[in-house]
């Protein structure tokens, strides 16, 4: 009995060194600016360009698929049920609006790894609902990151400029509605009863100061250099919140939670309902000790956007210090439904666990997060 309680702690302390080795080589997830529906970008933002295959395995762009006035980019999933909703809707908007100037391209985001029997799920998904529209693969996912999806599906319809001109997370009921009414008077040359989700318009410079900050963390070197960056776009713009939602991901990571803390608390004085930061707030609070006023602030941020998934582990993360079981569970269940490719969501579960002394669970949690970074099955 005493050699398989050593073998389980063993097993649980390597798996969580290497977890740690693999987020610093991953870090650039960690620090990617966020948005409602986006994590890196807004409306009135370019949308990055993208080189995917068709499922026929012809190499594509935005350029060879764009629409001459809007381009619908439907990222979505097999195995999420509101996915082949939304696809559906596409193809009607497709066929009613194709001649007057409307694109769409949906971009399978099914995993990191896509298999001979991924590939034949997704033509089997494409055939059963008649698909007339191109329909892409995303294998590496790395338009998923580029964009930094939240949730799926995620519908992002920009201009032939690639500028973000709409955007929608998870398809809810009305907001798909919403998004159908858009594309229907924009296109019409009527007046769309929702106006474009045009979002806070910052100055070009700090635009350009930004976006060197989001480049240098995602290259991985000098990402110190991005502070500096981030700093600079508050000052060029210091309306334009991204940037410090950016510095106190930022600062958090580094450990400094009076900076992060005081980021947040501009962001959310420019913007009391940006979800980004009234969780991030929440999650500082909850790493404090003080857990009741961390809930009424995620209370606060899933009123603002249900579809934000670190909201919901960070509730299950919370509940867990409060040894309350079930819910903390159910909240991580809603989490994994909404994002299963959020592997942050698997580190906050096993930090529960391990809080709770239950080594076995916790080397379960970091497993699996694990295998979402690599995809190993």
């Amino acid at each position: 009995m005493s050699r398989k309680r050593v073998s389980t702690r063993d097993l649980f302390l390597k798996r969580t060194a290497l977890l740690a080795t693999l987020f610093t080589a991953y870090g650039m997830f960690l620090f990617t600016p966020a948005a409602a529906t986006l994590q890196q970008l807004q409306s009135g933002m370019e949308a990055p360009d993208f080189s995917l295959r068709q499922l026929s395995g012809e190499q594509r762009s935005f350029a060879n698929l764009k629409g001459e006035k809007l381009t619908i980019l439907l990222v979505w999933s097999t195995w999420d049920k509101k996915s082949e909703q939304a696809l559906a809707r596409m193809e009607k908007l497709y066929q009613k609006y194709r001649d007057q100037g409307l694109a769409v391209v949906a971009i399978n985001a099914d995993g990191q790894k896509i298999s001979a029997a991924d590939l034949a799920r997704i033509r089997s998904t494409v055939e059963r609902l008649k698909l007339s529209y191109p329909v892409l693969v995303d294998s590496g996912l790395d338009y998923f990151h580029d964009l930094g999806i939240i949730a799926l599906p995620t519908t992002v319809i920009v201009d032939k400029e690639r500028v973000i001109r709409y955007e929608l997370s998870g398809y809810p009921l009305v907001g798909a509605e919403e998004m159908a009414d858009f594309v229907s008077a924009s296109l019409e040359g009527a007046k769309p009863a929702i106006a474009a989700k045009k979002g806070y318009q910052p100055t070009k410079n700090a635009l350009r100061f930004y976006n060197m900050g989001r480049n240098t963390l995602k290259s991985g070197r000098m990402a110190e250099s991005s502070e500096m960056w981030f700093k600079k776009a508050i000052e060029a713009d210091p309306a334009f919140v991204l940037p410090h939602i950016s510095l106190g991901k930022f600062y958090m990571q580094r450990g400094d939670k009076a900076l992060a803390e005081a980021q947040f608390r501009e962001a959310l004085g420019k913007e009391p309902t940006h979800v980004i930061a009234l969780c991030e707030s929440a999650l500082l609070l909850f790493e404090d000790g003080r857990l009741a006023e961390g809930q009424n602030l995620l209370e606060s941020a899933l009123k603002a956007d249900e579809s934000y998934t670190p909201c919901y582990y960070y509730a299950g993360f919370a509940y867990g210090k409060q040894d309350k079981p079930e819910e903390a569970l159910r909240m991580f269940d809603a989490a994994e439904k909404i994002n299963p490719l959020d592997y942050n969501l698997y580190v906050y579960k096993g930090r529960m666990f391990e809080g709770q002394k239950k080594p076995r669970e916790a080397a379960g949690a970091y497993r699996k997060a694990l295998e979402t970074i690599l995809q190993i099955h």
